[in-house]
């Protein structure tokens, strides 16, 4: 990608351009799981960008976990081996994730349907009293084999009709998307858990072992979006948590 920083809009979105092309670039095995990809100088010359935007394109990769940055040292392909690596400080559809990484994404939906909310959805939600919600369970798939399973409770007091029904039966955030309301943050919580009342099919694991991350999603205006509680499978997944210096 030889093009010239002013055929992007801004900073941001030339940033992310960049980073989708080395990403692509390592998905197609230009560089191997443990091998130092060009310098931010090499590849500064080649976008025909600053090395400052270089380095904040890197850093999001390094985000998402697909690359190791040694100071000192140079920019490295992480080997995650058949797992998918996700980051705990990005919030990201999960189809994005497994799409980016050159699965085909998919959802296999058991329950699709609006009901009043509970108690614990009120109070994660701020809701008044049982308002109505859509409550979503769906086995999240990476090339047609499940990697988790998520229940999801969203307020749909303020959402469109039409982006409820998407909803039904499509990315939540890509349906969002469509009316400029994904989440910007969301607070976090990870269990491990051992449940039989989790999940259901093949797939699922023997052990009954899951890891819950438990999340709310919140809008631009800081009101509670969506309930989330995803349990991944053993070995599926791979979550990146950076340290800070």
């Amino acid at each position: 990608m030889n093009t010239p920083a002013d055929q992007f809009g801004g900073r941001a979105s030339l940033t992310r351009q960049i980073s989708d092309d080395i990403r692509r670039r390592i998905l197609a095995k230009e560089w191997a799981p443990g091998e130092k990809i060009h310098s931010e100088s090499e590849l500064s010359t080649t976008y025909k960008v600053s090395r400052v935007t270089v380095r904040t394109a890197l850093k999001t990769l390094e985000y998402q976990g697909l690359v190791d940055i040694r100071h000192g040292s140079g920019t490295y392909v992480n080997n995650f081996g058949r797992s998918i690596p996700t980051g705990l400080n990005e919030l990201r559809s999960m189809s994005e994730t497994i799409s980016e990484l050159g699965y085909e994404p998919g959802m296999e939906y058991k329950v699709a349907t609006i009901r009043p909310a509970t108690e614990t959805e009120i109070d994660k939600l701020r809701l008044d009293n049982a308002d109505p919600v859509l409550y979503l369970e769906r086995a999240v798939l990476a090339d047609g084999k499940a990697v988790a399973f998520s229940y999801d409770t969203i307020n749909i007091s303020s959402l469109p009709e039409e982006v409820v029904e998407e909803m039904k039966q499509g990315s939540v955030f890509a349906s969002l998307d469509t009316i400029n309301s994904r989440p910007i943050r969301a607070l976090a919580e990870v269990d491990a858990v051992i449940s039989k009342e989790i999940g259901w099919g093949d797939e699922r694991p023997a052990n009954d072992l899951f890891l819950l991350l438990q999340q709310v999603h919140y809008a631009g205006d800081g009101e509670p979006l969506m309930y989330s509680k995803t349990y991944f499978m053993e070995g599926r997944f791979q979550f990146l948590i950076l340290r800070t210096r």
